[in-house]
């Protein structure tokens, strides 16, 4: 397989053969805390077992009352006590106000609150609107306003936050559904990686491959083979794969004697699903698969490693774990010019600034599908299609490099 990059697919149509591997697989899903569901995705449909809020309740500190008697009432109305949230209050006694508190229930027979510094107590310990008397039904939050019992609350595929958690906790609710999280197993190899190499290289790109699907909620475990040896390099891809959703690659996938990776997952019975991508940086990218599982073999160079991860990976782990929302996007312009190569999608790093138009793209210097720096400079990433050569002025739109967006 070394040397079969002369059937390279572009970059729609790896998206789309991607898209078709997620299809055949299935997650199971697990009960969590709340405390540990922010960042997880929702397993299933939640509906509200009750409604919100679970009766009428008052939408601030005043007095509740009847509008008619209070119309009919010069002098005002005495004040019979005080309800507050959390107790249930008896029937209001004709021709009386109650003092209430912010949420609590509205007592039978009262249709009308006011807050307390709209109101005047008298001598003879009534109350009376200070100036103009509120309309029938002010200030009271009804039963269900905000949504009924049955009603469904977060989606399933929903990424669960902070504002979920309220949801659940109003409801009760100590624990939710989540997606298990996908085991995704990343190896590096090459004899450059040993330590006693005589001309050792650090491994930066499994530590970030690692924290990147972290970010996404996949349970990542790191793998090294330091060596370019096949058979050593073909056990370890065998071992971890069996303990692995998905198998993640980096290095020794292009035309080189040490390129290993794809010879020997095809030995383990994997068959290809695209070799190579007319992308730059990332054309080595394979995609390979054996029945449900699903190996993307990345390049060696950082840069590369990364974009493919961001472009290719990650839409393929959304997929999986059933994430609805679609990758956030942003708008805006660029101050550049650039001319892509005949027949290839680029993906420029860029800086984004704001400005009286929103936001303002900026390409960065960058030494190619090696740099590193420029990822913690960037913003973002530019897509430029074979067809459309991007000119200072622009409307593009990119991808964040931060999952929340810029």
């Amino acid at each position: 397989m070394r040397n079969s990059f002369t059937s390279m697919v572009d970059c729609d149509t790896a998206l789309r053969l991607i898209a078709a591997c997620a299809e055949n697989v299935s997650v199971h899903s697990m009960r969590v805390p709340l405390a540990d569901a922010v960042g997880r995705i929702a397993a299933e449909d939640v509906r509200a077992v009750l409604p919100r809020p679970e009766a009428d309740i008052s939408a601030m500190d005043g007095y509740a009352f009847d509008h008619a008697a209070m119309q009919a009432a010069p002098a005002g109305l005495p004040v019979a006590g005080q309800t507050a949230a959390g107790d249930l209050p008896m029937p209001l006694p004709s021709g009386q106000a109650l003092g209430i508190l912010t949420g609590a229930r509205i007592p039978q027979g009262a249709d009308c609150v006011m807050a307390k510094e709209r109101m005047h107590l008298t001598e003879a310990d009534c109350v009376m609107p200070a100036k103009v008397l509120a309309g029938k039904g002010a200030n009271i939050r009804r039963a269900g306003e905000e949504f009924s019992k049955g009603e469904i609350l977060i989606t399933r595929g929903t990424r669960l936050d902070w504002r979920h958690t309220a949801l659940l906790a109003c409801q009760g609710f100590r624990d939710v559904a989540v997606v298990r999280p996908v085991r995704v197993a990343v190896v590096s190899n090459g004899a450059e990686l040993a330590a006693d190499a005589s001309d050792a290289r650090a491994d930066s790109n499994s530590p970030m491959l690692a924290a990147l699907l972290r970010e996404a909620g996949a349970a990542v475990t790191q793998h090294s083979v330091p060596s370019d040896n096949e058979q050593t390099l073909m056990q370890t891809l065998a071992d971890v794969w069996a303990e692995a959703d998905v198998l993640v690659t980096t290095g020794g996938i292009s035309v080189g004697q040490t390129d290993h990776v794809l010879d020997a997952l095809s030995n383990l019975g994997a068959q290809t699903v695209f070799r190579g991508v007319t992308i730059r940086p990332g054309k080595p990218l394979t995609v390979m698969a054996d029945g449900k599982r699903t190996a993307f073999c990345l390049p060696g160079n950082p840069g590369a490693s990364a974009i493919c991860a961001l472009v290719f990976l990650l839409p393929y782990l959304r997929a999986v774990m059933g994430v609805t929302s679609p990758s956030v996007m942003v708008p805006g312009v660029v101050d550049f010019a650039f001319t892509p190569v005949v027949g290839t999608t680029h993906f420029i790093p860029v800086s984004c600034q704001p400005s009286e138009q929103g936001w303002c793209f900026s390409a960065l210097p960058n030494v190619g599908a090696s740099d590193i720096i420029v990822f913690s400079r960037a913003s973002a990433l530019l897509r430029v299609d074979p067809a459309s050569p991007v000119e200072p002025g622009q409307a593009r739109w990119v991808l964040p490099l931060q999952p929340n967006g810029i």
